[in-house]
């Protein structure tokens, strides 16, 4: 028995060795496992973010990208890809700041990389909403990407650009001239619109025709004409090479230049001639240029300022003079001084409204635009003459505003005021000022307005029949968000409960409007469509695209909208800068105007017509004018009271000198 009893123990002994040797050995292999593994891990975790991020990108879901590549950063501060993407995917979102941030932090890390100062240099000269434009470090980040990499075409086309969008055309022409050199189709483009802009029609037709003769072989012609499928022009759905975006550019400037010299020049491919001038039915009233135009060719604001029943008009250019005209015997004649407007510069655009409720028209003037920042003016009107009020108003000091609109919120009878543009440290880029006996009160957060992603536009209308006017913002980049009017200055985010969540995009123009007569206010977003897309749509009047076209929806009366887009035939592309609603053939239905062009000089774009008929389709009418032009804006108005629209196109004050436009005035005719 004790012998069965010592067994036992000796057992249970020898067990408990066991147990402690293996739990001493586990312990061991987790402290060496301890002292490894951190890093290992860190390096997997690492891999697996960027990865995720990668896909993200790939996929387009660029925010989504460029919050895991700041993950990736926090684990590896210095990694050059993460770096590069996380600064190419803010650029992407509209976050410029973001991504100079990210790019000048990669050229510290690596001066070397070429791509580096190539996209900092490229958001630093961009022409984009919220932009931080630094042209002379631009310029220093190109000249850096050369040096870095002499066998690059890129940096050389893009010093180009910024040379035209700096009004510097020889220097232009020298860099295009170096670009084209190395063969690139879009340096010979550029090349022949850098000579159009200086009036050298005949020095650009060689650059033209050596990209046709390019775009010719690739595509193998076999002379079915400019609107064959798949022969001129490319298939649908096709990306386009950089050959094809260049081709179709091409096509369109040898056009106007034809248009200006009388005629193509000998040898040009049949296939390659078309025209381009306004498309116009036997119903279309007659559109006159008139004798005289706007200076300084900017946006317009139009009102009766001295209440003689006649629109008068306040024209803002940027870097300009503002100028005033009055309306007078059939005539707009200019009474800047008389009105006490002179010596204002750097005004980007105006409105009217009467905030104090004294019977008189004021003027407010807006600053920034979509680019850069500046002081707002309130200008009371006494006495026919206007008084700089803005402080004794409580709107002084800068800030970046695109567009401001005063409405009664709450109606008591007084003007508030909304402003849109980029946010800073001490300004929401959604403002709402409570309008208190004349004095304007910022209520923005009280509102829940508060909002930091750049606005370019903004709409207001009772949208749901409640007697309270809401708000549609149009965010770049983002879309639209559909504030609806609470009561008591409160507003409250009804997008998704709309329907409208899904509107990202480039657009700078959201309007609302009846287009079907049904008594609710219906939405219209439009879009800036890249040139090419543009283009191929001016060239193929029956090419329709599904994407970066405009976007209409219809109001269903429930609280919630539905996309018509593609049923009223909207599913086209254009360059649209502003949308504008008239019904411009007095037929009761109400019409699109879409100003066409861009806030850089690269591009132009005939504005275009909408024909809305019968609330069942939108068909392109006319184009206008018949040339060239780029227009940030338009107005409609009827200043001779004829029953006929009058339309005026504002210039990009980058193009002012050049002869493409200049605040362009067409009166109706029938």
């Amino acid at each position: 028995m004790r012998r069965k009893v010592a067994i036992l123990v000796a057992l249970a002994m020898a067990s408990f060795a066991l147990i402690t040797l293996h739990r001493w050995k586990a312990e061991r292999a987790d402290e060496g496992r301890a002292a490894v593994d951190p890093s290992k891990q860190r390096i997997k975790d690492f891999w697996a973010l960027f990865n995720k991020a990668s896909s993200f990108r790939t996929q387009g879901q660029f925010r989504e990208a460029a919050d895991v590549y700041r993950q990736c950063l926090e684990l590896n501060p210095d990694h050059e890809d993460s770096l590069y993407y996380l600064g190419t995917c803010l650029y992407e979102t509209g976050d410029y700041t973001g991504a100079v941030t990210a790019l000048r932090k990669l050229t510290e890390v690596n001066p070397e990389s070429a791509r580096a100062h190539a996209q900092l240099a490229n958001t630093l000269s961009v022409f984009a909403p919220g932009a931080p434009i630094d042209f002379e470090a631009a310029r220093k980040a190109y000249e850096r990407n050369i040096d870095v990499n002499k066998e690059q075409a890129g940096p050389f086309l893009r010093l180009g650009a910024l040379d035209l969008n700096q009004g510097g055309l020889e220097n232009a022409l020298k860099h295009f001239r170096i670009a084209a050199a190395s063969g690139a189709p879009e340096a010979k483009y550029l090349m022949a619109y850098a000579l159009f802009l200086q009036g050298r029609d005949h020095d650009a037709i060689p650059f033209l025709r050596k990209v046709l003769d390019a775009y010719a072989r690739d595509k193998k012609i076999t002379g079915k004409g400019v609107l064959s499928e798949g022969d001129l022009l490319p298939g649908p759905g096709k990306q386009l090479t950089a050959l094809e975006k260049a081709g179709l550019k091409s096509i369109v400037l040898l056009a106007w230049i034809a248009q200006r010299t009388g005629g193509y020049p000998a040898g040009i491919a049949h296939e390659f001639q078309i025209p381009v001038t306004s498309s116009r039915a036997d119903n279309v009233p007659r559109l006159a240029e008139r004798a005289f135009s706007l200076s300084p060719g900017g946006r317009a604001a139009w009102g009766d300022a001295n209440g003689d029943g006649r629109l008068d008009v306040v024209v803002a250019g940027g870097g300009l003079p503002l100028a005033f005209y009055r309306s007078q015997n059939g005539r707009l004649v200019d009474a800047t001084r008389e009105v006490g407007l002179s010596r204002l510069v750097d005004v980007w655009d105006a409105t009217w409204t009467d905030f104090d409720a004294d019977g008189a028209l004021d003027l407010y003037l807006i600053r920034g635009g979509y680019l850069g920042r500046g002081s707002n003016i309130l200008m009371r009107q006494e006495r026919r003459v206007f008084v700089n009020v803005t402080d004794r108003a409580g709107l002084g000091g800068p800030r970046s505003t695109a567009r401001a609109v005063f409405f009664d919120s709450d109606g008591d009878g007084r003007n508030d005021l909304v402003e849109v543009g980029a946010s800073d440290e001490g300004h929401s880029s959604l403002r709402f000022y409570r309008n208190v006996r004349g004095r304007f009160v910022d209520q923005t957060a009280q509102a829940g307005l508060r909002a930091t992603a750049t606005a370019v536009d903004v709409a207001v209308g009772d949208l749901d029949h409640n007697g309270k006017p809401d708000l549609v913002v149009l965010y770049w980049l983002e879309g639209i968000r559909l504030y609806r009017n609470t009561g008591g200055g409160r507003f409250e985010d009804a997008t998704d409960a709309a329907g409208l969540g899904d509107t990202s995009g480039p657009s700078f123009s959201a309007i609302l409007f009846d287009y079907d007569r049904d008594g609710r206010l219906d939405l219209l977003l439009t879009a800036q469509a890249p040139a090419e897309d543009a283009i191929r749509c001016l060239l193929q009047p029956t090419f329709h695209f599904t994407r970066n076209t405009p976007r209409l929806f219809r109001n269903r009366g429930n609280g919630r909208f539905e996309e018509v887009t593609k049923a009223v035939g909207l599913d086209r592309s254009y360059g649209t800068m502003q949308a504008v609603a008239v019904d411009f053939d007095g037929d009761g239905w109400t019409d699109l105007l879409l100003a066409n062009g861009s806030l850089d000089a690269l591009r132009l774009e005939p504005s275009v017509v909408l024909r809305n008929e019968g609330g069942k389709q939108f068909r392109e009418w006319v184009r206008l004018p018949d040339r060239p032009s780029n227009s940030i804006g338009a107005a409609v108005v009827d200043l001779n009271k004829d029953g006929l629209p009058d339309i005026y196109l504002a210039c990009n004050p980058l193009l002012h000198g050049e002869g493409i436009c200049g605040g362009l005035f067409l009166t109706a005719r029938r």
